[in-house]
Parts: structure tokens; sequence; C-alpha cells
């Protein structure tokens, strides 16, 4: 037709769906280890969270999608949803906590673990094996990576959820066998109807003193738009010709100032092999990535205290990104009125720590935040950013940046004691052993599930024949309560 282009085309989104559905998704021994525990390390993280309020409010929602046997689990209980509704309600229970994994990139930063819960959905009503799940998580990852080390979301204030969902997409794409031309009309349909602002980061509280519940559903949300998008582009649906290159298309709303197609082209590259997945930072303890090493330090400094009663003040030097981020930006941080308030507070975190010995999700509960005793010790902390940025906080090591903190502790008797640390204990320069990664799930897990036999089954994932193999271990037990009223 005169006048019209019917030519165009949007370079980026054939660059990702080609990818997505052509690269060979067979892993060697090491990539298959590291994909099976990030997938280990996110049910861990799921499964202390269900009793978390946002993850009830997901559930409540999922349930009004019930499906039969053929439908997917809802983790913790017997029920069972469609592909979407259990996307969204599994993934909430990944970021209750903020405890689930971590990439900083050379552009932007983001919790890549949010596409499990949208992959293991997708696996089940796909007949997917254990280790096509595993391949799809690897592939997920490797593309999520790659967008975090290339577009920068900061300049146009836009949230991480945008790339994860991307991620999420090329890896169900692949999950559900579409062609690349429905790959690249799911990659449309998930990036344009869901431009999500970095506004959740705002640290502004609402009425119950708490950050936005929107915290915990962002990432699992951006999935859920990835299932949806992909069934979409299945049945058929199209959507816009140029979600990424287009005049209002993604490369203009991020505000990019280069093509990113090069450095794409370059990693997306069908003869190097899936290997990012080990690049990720898990967590030790359930607070923000930035907090990770102020608790290692708090702990290395009281181990060396005769007596932790007699703690007259706590001097923390902390890296300048943890400072902003956890105690420059947040509303009266000495001062915390709520579980979200707390556990983005570095003083009470430090505080916990230091009077605990530990820090778990249970050190945030209400009753503890607000006991008078807690309260009157934040007065002895005294924080203060280091004058000097951690040595890799630029990510000269290629991965997960590092949060350098320094700890004094100084007592009634005149003692004082340091503790320091840099790479804490889930860095890809500090991995988790196996055994790490149980220890972590058994804290969380309870009795709702079968702990011993979902560990059994975790480790075998890769010799599955079906992903519903797995769901099954995620079967709540009978007379679990995780549905009754919480003071989360």
């Amino acid at each position: 037709m005169a006048g019209v282009d019917v030519a165009a085309r949007d370079d980026v989104a054939d660059a990702l769906a080609g990818y997505a559905v052509g690269t060979d998704a067979t892993l060697g021994p090491e990539t298959a280890d590291a994909a099976m525990c990030v997938l280990f390390d996110a049910v861990a993280v799921a499964l202390g969270a269900l009793r978390h309020r946002a993850a009830q409010v997901a559930r409540r929602y999922a349930y009004r999608f019930p499906a039969g046997a053929d439908g997917c689990a809802i983790w913790g209980t017997t029920r069972r949803a469609t592909a979407e509704a259990a996307s969204l309600a599994n993934g909430v229970l990944l970021r209750c906590y903020d405890y689930n994994d971590l990439y900083v990139g050379k552009r932007s930063a983001a919790h890549p673990s949010d596409i499990i819960s949208g992959l293991v959905a997708v696996g089940e009503v796909t007949g997917a094996s254990g280790r096509d799940l595993l391949a799809a998580i690897a592939l997920g990852y490797e593309i999520t990576l790659d967008l975090l080390d290339t577009l920068a979301l900061a300049p146009g204030g836009w949230d991480y959820a945008n790339l994860t969902a991307i991620g999420a997409a090329c890896a169900i794409a692949r999950l559900m066998r579409l062609s690349r031309a429905q790959a690249r009309e799911a990659l449309a349909i998930t990036v344009i109807p869901h431009f999500a602002s970095d506004e959740i980061e705002s640290g502004d509280l609402n009425a119950r003193g708490d950050l936005t519940m929107w915290k915990r559903f962002n990432g699992a949300d951006a999935v859920r738009q990835a299932v949806y998008a992909c069934t979409l582009a299945a049945s058929g649906a199209e959507g816009v010709v140029r979600p990424f290159t287009g005049k209002l298309g993604v490369l203009r709303k991020l505000q990019s100032t280069d093509n990113p197609l090069p450095y794409l082209r370059a990693r997306l590259a069908d003869s190097r092999p899936l290997a990012r997945v080990r690049q990720v930072t898990m967590k030790r303890w359930p607070v923000g990535s930035r907090a990770q090493s102020a608790i290692q330090a708090a702990l290395r400094a009281r181990a060396k205290l005769p007596d932790p009663a007699r703690i007259k003040a706590v001097r923390v030097s902390a890296d300048p990104s943890a400072y902003e981020h956890l105690v420059r930006v947040r509303q009266d941080p000495w001062h915390p009125v709520s579980r979200e308030t707390a556990d983005h507070s570095l003083p009470y975190i430090i505080a916990s720590a230091v009077l605990d010995g530990t820090v778990r999700s249970e050190s945030f509960a209400p009753r503890l935040v607000l006991q008078p005793n807690r309260q009157a010790f934040l007065g002895c902390i005294e924080i203060k950013p280091l004058e000097r940025p951690s040595a890799r906080s630029d990510v000269a090591s290629g991965y997960a940046s590092v949060y350098t903190t320094r700890v004094e502790i100084e007592t009634m008797d005149g003692i004082v004691v340091t503790g320091e640390a840099d790479v804490p204990p889930g860095h890809p320069d500090s991995r988790f052993r196996r055994a790490d990664l149980e220890t972590k799930l058994r804290e969380g897990a309870g009795t709702d599930v079968d702990v011993e036999a979902l560990i059994d089954t975790l480790w075998a994932v890769d010799r599955l024949g079906s992903v519903r193999d797995l769901t099954a271990r995620l079967t709540g037990t009978p007379g679990s309560s995780i549905d009754a009223e919480t003071a989360e």
C-alpha cells in the first residue's frame, strides 16, 4: 500500500525471539547444578513466606480461578489454579521477605528468580520434564542478566520487573514450544502493556506504616504478564510491530542513549553455552542485598564479645550504596514502626544481629520491632558511609556487587571489637553449598510441607519425568493454617 511501511521490523525483538526458541539449551554439568540451586533457593524462600499478608492476598486472588487436576499447584495448599493465577500467587512468595536472589548488572539490578514461579506453572501445563525446567531457568537467567548489563532502568524511572518479564517470556516461549514468530509476538504483548514504574521504591508508607504491598507483587505480576502474553501468542494474538525500537517503544521509554542490538547479538549467540545462572547472589538472611555484608560484619564482631549484654555503642561504616538505600532515604530508620520499616532500616538490622546473634524473618515481627528495650538499643548505633566505595561495588568483578561494611562494638568495660565483611555467603565468590541451601529451606518451611521429601526431590529434579513430580511435594499438609489471619 502506498505510504505504508509494511517492512517495519524490530531487530531487538527478533534477536530475543530467535535466541529464545532457537538456541541449544543443553546444559553443562555446572550450569545444570546452578539452575538446580537457584530453583532450590527459590523454593526455600517461598515456603518461608506462606503466612505473609501479601501471600495470603495473592492466594485469595488465585482461588478465584480454580482448575482441576490439569491445573497448576498453589504452593502450600491442596488447591490448583490457572497458570497465570498460580504464577502470581507463588511468585509473590519469593518477594515477601526480600530473600530471593539478586544480580547487579552493569546498568540495572534485579531479582532473576522471580521468573521461576511462571516457569514451574507453565512446566506443569506443558508436561515439561525436570530437565526441561532447568533448561528454561538457565535460558531465562541468561537473557535477564544480559538485559541488566545492557539496559539502564534508572534514567526513565522504571522498575526492574520490566526486564525480568522479558526473560520470563523468552523462557516460557521455550517451554511452550512457540515458533519464532509467536515468541516475537509474545515479547511485544509482554512489554508494551507492562511498563512498570519504579515509584514502587519511593519509600512512602501506607496507613499501616508499611511500604507498599506492591513491592511483594511487582515481580510476580510481571511474570504473570509473560505467561498471559505467551498464551495469547500461542492462540494467534499479535502485539505491536516494534515493541522495542518503535517511536514509543521500550528503548525510547527507557531513555536509552545507545543501540543495544550489537551487544545483545554478541551475547545471544547460539554458539555460546548457557552459563550466566551461576553469576547471581543468593541471600543468607531475609533482608535486602545491601545489608547482607552488614549482618556478617556485625555477627563477626559480636562473636568476639565476652558479654553481649554489656554493649555501650555500635559504630558502623557502611558501603555508600547501602547507606543511601537503608539509611538516608528511609523515614526515621532509628524508629521503625512495622516489619517493613524495620527490614529496610540498617540500624534495626544491625541491632537484630548484635542482640540476637542471627537475623531471621521473625526478627522483624512487629512485637519485636516495638519492644522498648530494642527501640532503646537503636540509640546506641551510629552509622556513616564509608569514605571510599567498596572495591567491587562498580561491578568490576563482572557480576553481583558487594557492599563492604565495618562494625565496631564498644562495651561498658571499654572493650572494643570489630568485624568486617564484603563478600557475604551466597555471593558468586562465596557460593552456597548444598548444605547451606538445605539449612535455609529447613529454617523457613516449618511443617507446611514434607521438608525431607522435598529436599530429596529438589536434588533429583534433573531426573524427574514431570514438573508435577516436584509440585506434588509443594502441596500443603492436612490442617495447614497458612490462610489464617496473621499479624504480618
